[in-house]
């Protein structure tokens, strides 16, 4: 399972745009270290979740997402391949 940083990481790569990281104080207490944001407390008083912990979720939907169309993308690629006889030597498709 992939990490929130690493989930980012590949987003950002891909070009997506990301939720910025919410203001120390305002919702979670963040302290940087090692260019990256450590989150520190994950309820408010009460009972709502952080920003922190929404930009999180907001990360984990735009990967789902992400992967969701990657994954159709190499489906329809594969189709088309398969009926253009592009998998490569020797394939002729199915056999009848």
């Amino acid at each position: 399972m992939l990490t929130t940083d690493q989930k980012e990481t590949i987003l950002r790569r891909a070009g997506i745009a990301i939720p910025g990281v919410p203001a120390p104080g305002v919702a979670a207490q963040l302290q940087q270290a090692d260019g990256r944001f450590l989150v520190k407390g994950s309820l408010q008083a009460d009972g709502r979740a952080s920003a922190a912990e929404q930009r999180a979720r907001a990360i984990d939907a735009l990967f789902a997402d992400y992967s969701a169309r990657r994954a159709a993308k190499s489906l329809d690629d594969a189709d088309a391949a398969r009926r253009t006889g592009g998998f490569g030597i020797g394939w002729g498709g199915p056999v009848a």
